[in-house]
């Protein structure tokens, strides 16, 4: 895309975009039979933009920015008129749109031309109020022949007063005070005129107050004292008002935070963390309905019944209310009834015991259920009858009986396989399977015609002994020709059906066109319970009963092969242990076939759905991601819209009822209660599973059936979503991705990452050329949803030449796959509350190709707002806490002396054998609750090497800095050092690599220096140096067999019977570590290092022993830490890194941000690099430091000061360290007018944000100055966080998070002059 030419001398902020909560929510009613659209237009607040939207289509019409810096929270408008008083011309509205002490009239006008035109122009604005406007109410008034009636506005607000303005000249009339004086949450005014109005004010109580206003003495017989009758409205005269209470309603146990009244019979109420709909007689709660929760406000239209709520996430969501309140009405065996267009039917079999006297072990009863259409269900029973049963629209259900597949033998397992009409049929075709006690298997094959069903043809062959034909299942991929059959022990027999058979009874003993070609056995002997294949990849998948997957070798040459004596037992290539933990596997699909990997998707009894990718090259199974329903505890199946293909849907099971479950839209479609998932049932969707389901399931010997099936062209869908949904919790970081900095600066698209109070970590696209955000989904979720603090995006690997000419690696097939590809890896860090550290792997990603499809995108977009599917995909790498003791342990008197000394700064009283204050150690056995809240992390890679380093920096809650390293593509993570001291605990971390030296006519630097700087709670900043720990881990690494430790985690554990599926390995104190050492102990910990290496044999022996490595899934291990014997044979720590300069005070309070970037200006010393460090506090300061990094063998220039920590690495053979120099400094003392939260810079421009809601553009100049440019008001209440982009020349995107988030356009195209 070409840059974007901006004006001369033109620089300024420009506010884009608010995605946040939703505040308000206001009809705009049609006239009947308006060509515009059948159901109202809707009005939303979110922000300080007002949004307007049709229900009908699920488009965004129009938004209008209506304030700046408030948020709208309400939304009010009267009734049409027509512009020119004819039916054909434009309509008006008059709209109120009010926010905080805020009132603003707007003239709303909509023509409908080519499209949909609606224009907003303001009327007046109201002055501002003492008090928090809650709802503003248009009343008529005393000219009821006036086409504009809305010259009376109505205004509550939050001291429980009631104020009458007139909007013609914003002049007040009259004002009434409750006579309840309470602070409120909400008011409701309801009515057209003063007389009938009805006030709600819900208040800080938890109660709900109901007035009205009423005149003393009666205003209708006024006169003035010269005997004139006066106004009605005059306010000099006009009689005193006083508040009436009418009723108080009390129960509530949350905050009550909207009401809407309909017809005096429905009170529908809003609170903190429910919504319920109470049905209202004389003011009494007869019954209530909860549905969701962060709800802030809702809407009814009576004539629709549609409900529409809005909330924190973003959503504006659509519901149809008699389907929510819709109660199962008596039900008539043989008939149907319909609700809201669901039929509902109980039909009992032909032969039940309501028919034949009392049960008993003889009667009859339902085994199994199968749709095959919308309008036939296949009933099989314990006594061996197979029925077909035909549900017609109208009239009664009628009952065929195919077969009677086995005689006085119950039918244990069925499944179907329906196929499209066929030419020579002239009917669907169905196949059935069942299978009995005896092991005997019956394929039936049933043509529907019009008329009646006719049994085709049948086989019937004994597949396994007595009690052991548990399961049988067709595969679609392979056609009606192919079937398997199952046994408990992990066995599956794929048999091969001659289709040229003629028809046979089921009773006339075994089948000779039946043939078994293979078998194929489980190592891991749990019953298979799901199977796919892929006849393409010569693959087939299968899910058993303890929630593995395990895959086989299907040939072709085997499928075309239907000689008995062929036939063989297959071993698994493949398997992926615990992929729903240990729970049952319900289904499994290959999703998608690329040249070298299968897509796999499973669903479970854990309630997530597994995504899985299996190298048919390589021969092995990653785990991708995973998405947790938590509505769901039960996944039984994942089904696609095929008419919008983006829309994903859930069928399962939560306690006893069933639910469909729309993952795109986040909403439920269908709620059933059945008993749960145990009893007989089954369901079947059509291409919109919204408007087209049905469910079946036995109850009491009853079969009770649920079908809604709209085939009805043009019918919108609902529930729907009418605006993109986000996190439903405040936000605590951001960062753009990052991959190659030269392709991205001409990019017009940007992707986000945002983390929230809720453990959720979303993927967001915003396009500066679309009016609305393109598209948000859901990447992936902390565990056990803990609280995500900081994230960070690792795009660039650091590359350094070796000294010792390379690694002799052992690489495995991971390595190559992870390698092949050629390209850096890219990364994702999230880590958060409970100390859970995450991260992920950018699996593709194509701009080019992503900005090739926007057009497209634009005109075709789903129900939730985003813009079909993305061109961006993560895979989860790896999830890492510490260890959970079920009783802690006492703090020993040892560790008390050690933390003791640690803050006195001396440890020479400490005995030497106490462990240091580790990952996994003193916390984890006394304290849980630690967090983690800051993060940074780099790539190293060695030249030779294949394994690639991610260095990770976290700073956690109890005071601790500690270095890690994620070793990919094992993913195993080891913890390096601990940044000692600290005083106390680090809120915010920035790192800056610097290349020390390189060979001549080499671009790859020998050596790197690595500096991360932190800024504490108590205001300070500090440099520490980690360049030593950092190679001797590279180095350490080569001689480490990694590959006998790949069987560790494999995927995230959820907390729901899965302690994340695999078997942990025990990694505690089984690597090398390096020890703390004073200076004076260098020369004898080289001394060592060099004579104390283990050998191969050793690493095998004493750190692989497979009979020490394998614990249970419970006790899951720390991460491992380097550690090394010494001469004595005594075991030491991991290094500490003490820092290279720390500056006291930079803050009065805690530094919560900080950012670093090359110096744009100044002169570098030989072998240097300058940096820029931007930083802001809960003190509102801003503080930039200009500073060089140099290698300690650079000479520093004398005329300068430098501040140097002489710290020499004890495993560096030429003691090497860095050297600090500080340049220049300056500080803004009022830099915000409250905490600044997030900083960035470029080396020439500063961005901040604060709680003042300002974004802040400074200018940093060549003496390190920072002078403020310009600012912007910003819709993000509570920013927490800040990033931004560089989009070409000059040209930067910014985004905000706090409770929601905002994208903000700075360009600037001034050159800058002296």
């Amino acid at each position: 895309m070409a840059e974007v030419e901006q004006p001369a001398g033109e620089w300024r902020l420009r506010g884009g975009q608010y995605l946040g909560e939703i505040s308000a929510l206001c009809f705009l009613h049609l006239p009947s039979h308006s060509p515009v659209s059948s159901l109202p237009l809707l009005l939303s607040g979110s922000g300080s933009q007002m949004f307007v939207h049709s229900i009908e289509s699920g488009e965004l019409i129009r938004s209008f920015h209506v304030f700046e810096g408030i948020r709208v929270h309400g939304i009010t408008c009267s009734s049409f008129w027509f512009a020119e008083g004819s039916p054909s011309s434009a309509l008006v509205y008059n709209v109120a749109v009010y926010g905080e002490r805020r009132v603003k009239l707007f003239n709303l006008t909509i023509r409908e031309e080519d499209s949909l035109c609606v224009e907003l122009r303001l009327l007046q604005s109201l002055p501002k109020f003492g008090h928090w406007v809650l709802d503003v109410c248009f009343l008529k008034g005393e000219d009821t022949t006036s086409v504009d009636d809305s010259g009376l506005v109505a205004v509550g607000c939050s001291d429980n007063t009631l104020s009458l303005w007139d909007a013609t000249n914003s002049s007040m009339i009259l004002q009434v005070h409750s006579s309840e004086s309470s602070l409120l949450y909400s008011m409701r005014l309801w009515g057209d005129n003063l007389e009938d109005l009805r006030i709600a004010s819900g208040t800080i109580y938890n109660e709900i107050i109901v007035w009205r206003v009423v005149a003393r003495p009666d205003p209708w017989s006024l006169t003035s004292p010269t005997g004139e009758s006066i106004s009605r409205y005059d306010q000099h005269y006009f009689p005193p008002y006083e508040a009436l209470p009418m009723c108080r309603l009390v129960g509530h146990e949350v905050r009550v935070y909207g009401k809407f009244i309909l017809k005096r019979t429905v009170l529908i109420i809003l609170g903190k963390s429910a919504f319920f709909l109470a049905t209202m007689l004389e003011f009494g709660i007869v019954s209530f309905l909860k549905i969701g929760r962060g709800i802030w406000r809702c809407l009814f239209d009576p004539n629709s019944s549609v409900l529409i709520t809005g909330g924190f996430d973003s959503g504006i969501k659509v519901y149809q209310l008699n389907s929510l309140l819709a109660q199962d009405p008596h039900r008539c065996f043989g008939a149907h009834a319909v609700s809201d267009r669901t039929e509902l039917f109980a039909v009992r079999i032909p032969n039940s015991s309501e028919s034949l006297g009392l049960m008993d072990s003889k009667s009859e009863y339902v085994r199994g259920l199968r749709f095959s259409s919308e309008d036939t269900l296949y009933v099989a029973t314990n006594r061996g009858y197979l029925y077909h049963t035909k549900l017609p629209k109208f009239g009664d259900v009628t009952w065929t009986q195919l077969a009677h597949v086995s005689p006085e033998l119950p039918i244990v397992c069925i499944d179907l396989l329906s196929q499209s009409p066929s030419i020579i049929s002239g009917g669907n075709e169905d196949w059935l399977a069942t299978g009995d006690g005896k092991g005997r298997a019956t394929v039936v094959k049933v043509l529907n015609h019009a008329d009646s069903p006719r049994v085709d043809s049948t086989f019937s062959w004994s597949a396994e002994k007595d009690r052991q034909l548990l399961g049988i299942y067709w595969c679609r991929s392979l056609g009606h020709r192919f079937i398997f059959t199952a046994d408990p022990t992990g066995v599956i027999k794929l048999w091969r059906l001659d289709i040229a058979v003629s028809f046979v009874p089921c009773d006339t003993g075994e089948s000779t066109h039946v043939s078994l070609l293979a078998e194929f056995a489980s190592h891991l002997g749990n019953r298979i319970i799901c199977l796919d294949a892929s006849p393409q990849e010569e693959v087939l998948i299968c899910g058993d009963l303890r929630g593995n997957l395990v895959m086989f070798p299907l040939l072709k040459d085997q499928l075309l092969n239907v000689s008995v004596a062929s036939q063989a037992t297959i071993s698994p290539m493949n398997h992926f242990k615990g992929a729903h933990g240990i729970s049952t596997v319900s289904s499994i699909t290959v999703s998608g076939c690329s040249p070298n990997h299968i897509e796999i998707c499973s669903t479970g009894a854990d309630g997530c759905m597994c995504h899985l990718e299996y190298d048919r090259n390589l021969q092995i199974v990653k785990f991708v991601g995973m998405k947790q329903v938590k509505e769901l505890s039960l996944i039984e199946s994942v089904s696609v819209d095929k008419n919008l293909g983006s829309s994903e849907y859930a069928a399962g099971f939560a306690s006893t009822d069933f639910i469909i479950w729309n993952l795109a839209t986040e909403t439920k479609v269908l709620q059933v209660p059945c008993g749960g998932w145990r009893r007989p049932h089954s369901y079947y969707f059509g291409d919109v599973p919204d408007t087209k389901n049905c469910f079946a399931y036995v109850k009491d010997e009853i079969i009770h059936i649920h079908r809604l099936w709209k085939s009805e062209s043009g019918e919108s869908i609902l529930p729907r979503n009418l605006h993109l949904q986000f996190h439903g919790r405040e936000l605590h970081s951001l960062c753009f991705m990052r991959q190659n900095p030269q392709v991205e600066a001409n990019e017009r698209s940007s992707w986000l990452v945002t983390g929230c109070e809720d453990g959720t970590v979303r993927l967001t696209r915003y396009d500066p050329f679309v009016e609305n955000w393109s598209s948000s989904k859901l990447l992936g979720e902390h565990v056990g949803g803990s609280a995500v603090r900081s994230i960070c995006c690792v795009s660039r690997t650091h590359r350094v030449n070796t000294l010792a000419g390379g690694y002799k690696e052992n690489l495995t097939k991971n390595v190559e796959a992870f390698t092949e590809a050629g390209d850096d890896p890219v990364l994702l860090i999230s880590v958060g509350a409970k100390r859970v550290l995450t991260s992920w792997l950018l699996r593709k990603w194509n701009p080019r190709e992503e900005e090739s499809l926007v057009d497209h995108q634009q005109q075709k977009k789903t129900d939730n707002g985003s813009a079909g599917s993305s061109s961006m995909s993560f895979q989860w790498l790896s999830t890492d806490m510490p260890v959970r003791n079920s009783v802690p342990p006492k703090k020993s008197e040892k560790i008390d002396r050690f933390v003791k000394g640690r803050k006195n700064g001396s440890t020479e009283n400490v005995d030497a054998k106490v462990k240091l204050p580790t990952e996994g150690s003193l916390g984890d056995k006394y304290e849980d609750d630690w967090r983690y809240l800051a993060v940074t992390a780099f790539l190293v890679k060695y030249t030779g090497s294949r394994l690639t380093v991610c260095f990770t920096a976290v700073a956690c809650s109890d005071a601790t800095l500690t270095l890690r390293a994620l070793v990919l593509p094992y993913c195993l993570w080891f913890d390096v050092a601990m940044l000692v001291p600290l005083s106390s605990p680090v809120l915010s971390l920035q790192h800056a690599i610097v290349p020390a030296a390189s060979l001549p006519g080499q671009k790859t630097p020998m050596r790197n220096l690595y500096v991360v700087i932190s800024g504490a709670t108590d205001g300070s900043i500090a440099f520490w140096d980690l360049t030593g720990s950092i190679e001797a881990f590279m180095d350490r690494l080569s001689t480490l067999h990694l590959e006998n430790l790949i069987d560790c985690q494999k995927r995230p554990r959820t907390g729901r019977g899965s302690q994340g599926g695999r078997w942990w390995r025990s990694l505690n104190s089984r690597f090398p570590k390096k020890a703390p050492r004073k200076d004076s102990e260098t020369a004898k910990s080289q001394e060592a290092a060099n004579g104390n290496v283990l050998d191969d044999a050793s690493c095998r022996s004493s750190l692989f022993d497979d009979s020490s490595c394998c614990t249970s899934e419970a006790s899951k291990a720390e991460s491992p830490k380097l550690e090394k014997k010494s001469a004595d044979n005594s075991v030491v720590e991991i290094s500490e890194i003490s820092p290279l300069y720390i500056l006291n005070s930079v803050h009065q309070s805690g530094v919560n941000c900080l950012h670093v970037s090359e110096a744009k200006h100044g002169q570098c010393s030989d072998g240097g690099s300058m940096y820029c460090i931007v930083s802001g506090g809960d003190d509102q300061a801003l503080h930039c430091l200009t500073f060089e990094v140099l290698p300690q063998s650079s000479t520093p220039d004398p005329e300068i000061s430098t501040v140097k920590y002489e710290y020499s690495h004890d495993f560096l053979p030429h003691g090497k360290h860095c050297v600090i120099k500080l340049i220049c400094r300056d500080n803004i003392a009022s830099g915000h007018s409250s905490a600044v939260k997030g900083v960035w810079t470029d080396g020439t421009w500063v961005l901040s944000t604060g709680l003042d809601q300002r974004v802040r553009c400074w200018i940093l100049s060549e003496t390190g100055k920072v002078t403020e440019h310009s600012h912007l008001i910003i819709s993000v209440p509570e920013p927490e966080a800040l990033d931004v982009r560089a989009c070409g020349r000059d040209r930067y995107q910014i985004a905000v998070a706090g409770r929601g988030m905002q994208m903000i356009d700075f360009s600037a195209e001034m050159q800058k002059t002296e």
